[in-house]
């Protein structure tokens, strides 16, 4: 139940309104989805690993509502990646999604995402 709420939650939090005038990028749209799908995965978790990367991820996600990425527009091509890469995600074991949640986590510390409201 939760997986479903997660990707409904990625869905209206990344397309993002029709008078946007930015265009949010694939990498973007990718990375911050990683970190909304790997908080609810930490979260089914319970143990200090799990929670020490929910801790992180939510100080991510929360950069994240404080750059108004949420009002930018996703094109198709990034919907459909951004779809795959769910899909991806949802059928990875255990091991391959920690992998993916690093890499979400890792991308986002090292991109723009941080300064997105200010490009």
């Amino acid at each position: 139940m939760k997986r479903l709420l997660s990707a409904a939650v990625i869905s209206c939090v990344l397309i993002g309104s029709a008078s946007a005038a930015q265009q949010l990028s694939t990498d973007d749209a990718i990375g911050m989805a990683g970190l909304m799908v790997c908080d609810v995965f930490y979260s089914d978790i319970d143990s200090e690993e799990s929670a020490t990367k929910a801790d992180i991820i939510k100080k991510l996600m929360a950069v994240k509502y404080k750059t108004s990425i949420e009002d930018m527009m996703m094109t198709q091509t990034t919907s459909d990646e951004l779809e795959r890469y769910i899909s991806q995600f949802n059928s990875s074991d255990d091991n391959q999604k920690k992998s993916l949640c690093a890499q979400a986590i890792q991308y986002t510390q090292d991109s723009s995402v941080a300064s997105l409201g200010m490009r």
